[in-house]
């Protein structure tokens, strides 16, 4: 019987090891990022469309605090449960604070939707929308200073350094210096999370090319392919705590797939209504735990602080 048991134990582990090594790892970590959008959709259609007057805006309010002090407190720890919490630290703010606190914005500024002139409801813009597409220009501002700090390792801003000759003038970063990980995965997040939701409606706005333009299937599969290029790199990287980093910028991008077929009427978001598919909502939901702790539960260098 022991023999048996050592046999289970070892084939468990082996099975871990599998999945905390490319390619699995960061296709692991791509699915465990789209279901947590799946459930933030679902979370936020709860909590503006379900939950009455105070508690939608009393809960909200408290998950969002929650999620700052995770953040803070993944500061004290290893590569891989650092990034966890500041990951789904900042996770908890924007469904909070910004996807569920915009429309009480938006609401008594009375700031007429639009929608295109098939009248499709899904691919118009609400007037949270429309604030938020305006905000994008502070996001690239904030982007632009963020990048003249040569401390900043964000794959996207050092290519753009690279490719505009910035890298020289801004110089290497630090040797040796270690950015705090729940910081900068809460910093990933918010900027990516902000970043693509202003790039998606600048790029299907009915006011602008609509989505029925050759313009807009142009940007559209250049966004899509760009996501589909970040999955593939994702699933070369080795280091879990870098792999989940790098997994923020890569399902960032790449949930602009799934959102574009939603706009086209080719797939059903199915995650705003829990109430019509709880079963599908608790697979993913179970998944999303399992994953989450799967890595949670890394082995970690205690010389390196990073997954062993």
């Amino acid at each position: 019987m022991s023999n048996v048991a050592t046999d289970n134990v070892n084939s468990s582990s082996s099975l871990l090891n599998q999945l905390r090594s490319p390619p699995l790892l960061g296709l692991m970590i791509i699915v465990l990022m789209f279901c947590e959008k799946m459930l933030a959709h679902t979370y936020t259609a709860i909590t503006i469309y379900v939950l009455p007057a105070p508690y939608k805006y009393i809960v909200p309010a408290i998950i969002g605090l929650f999620g700052v002090i995770l953040i803070i407190r993944g500061m004290g720890k290893d590569e891989v449960k650092g990034t966890l919490m500041g990951y789904f630290g900042m996770v908890m703010v924007w469904m909070s604070w910004f996807e569920s606190g915009m429309p009480l914005i938006a609401g008594p500024a009375n700031i007429p939707p639009v929608i295109p002139a098939d009248g499709n409801y899904m691919a118009g813009l609400l007037g949270e929308h429309i604030i938020l597409q305006a905000s994008f220009i502070f996001c690239l501002t904030a982007l632009f200073f963020t990048m003249l700090n040569k401390e900043v390792r964000c794959r996207m801003l050092l290519w753009v350094k690279r490719r505009t000759g910035l890298d020289k003038t801004i110089g290497a970063p630090t040797p040796g210096y270690r950015p705090n990980v729940s910081r900068v995965a809460a910093f990933e997040y918010f900027f990516v999370t902000w970043f693509m939701y202003g790039l998606m409606l600048l790029i299907v706005d009915p006011r602008s090319f609509g989505l029925h333009h050759p313009v807009t299937y142009f940007l559209s599969a250049l966004v899509c392919l760009w996501g589909i290029y970040l999955i593939y790199k994702c699933s070369q990287q080795r280091e879990v705590g870098y792999a989940i980093r790098y997994g923020i910028g890569a399902a960032g991008v790449s949930w602009f797939i799934p959102e574009t077929a939603a706009f086209y009427e080719v797939f059903n978001e199915f995650y705003l209504r829990v109430d019509q598919y709880p079963v599908p909502m608790l697979i993913i939901f179970i998944l999303y735990i399992t994953i989450f702790r799967i890595l949670w539960k890394t082995p970690i260098n205690p010389k390196t602080q990073q997954s062993a």
